[in-house]
């Protein structure tokens, strides 16, 4: 008779326990980031879209869409040909021309706090602004800064043109 040399196998991983036991971590995983992004102050949404339009959010830039959600920090840009239509949750309204760069540095609306404030930087590009809750509740709460002034809101709507500090 003839024996076989076999030697024992000590760990054998099993595919369908891996596959089963990494599930819960992706769904445990996901659930994480949809609670976190949930708890972020929405500062308002996308209205329209014409050309190219896009929203910078942590580093990701994807190209805008109507009904888009805008939060603080969130950086708006126009190309060549492009505009947006933004409505902020006080019911601002900004339209934004092409070639413009704008970052919603500070939003918060949190009327029964008093919380009530609106900060965004005009890099470059043209803004027209039509003021909302905030401004009328908190008169001093909205403020646009471009690379050369800071302007305050006091009526209820204006136009800014930054030009590009690269010309």
């Amino acid at each position: 008779m003839e024996t076989k040399n076999a030697s024992p196998i000590l760990f054998e991983p099993k595919l369908e326990f891996m596959k089963f036991s990494l599930i819960p971590i992706c769904l445990v995983f996901i659930l994480v980031i949809a609670m976190a992004e949930a708890n972020e102050p929405k500062a308002g949404f996308v209205k329209n879209v014409s050309g190219k339009a896009f929203i910078e959010r942590n580093k990701v830039v994807t190209a805008a869409k109507v009904k888009d959600m805008l939060r603080e920090n969130d950086i708006l840009v126009t190309g060549n040909t492009g505009s947006m239509g933004v409505i902020l949750q006080d019911n601002s309204v900004m339209s934004i021309g092409s070639n413009t760069r704008l970052v919603i540095s500070k939003f918060a609306f949190e009327p029964a706090d008093e919380k009530l404030s609106f900060i965004a930087q005009i890099k470059k590009g043209t803004v027209v602004y039509l003021t909302g809750l905030i401004a009328k509740l908190n008169h001093s709460g909205v403020r646009f800064e471009t690379p050369a002034a800071t302007c305050g809101i006091r009526g209820t709507h204006f136009a800014i043109k930054v030009e590009d500090p690269g010309n």
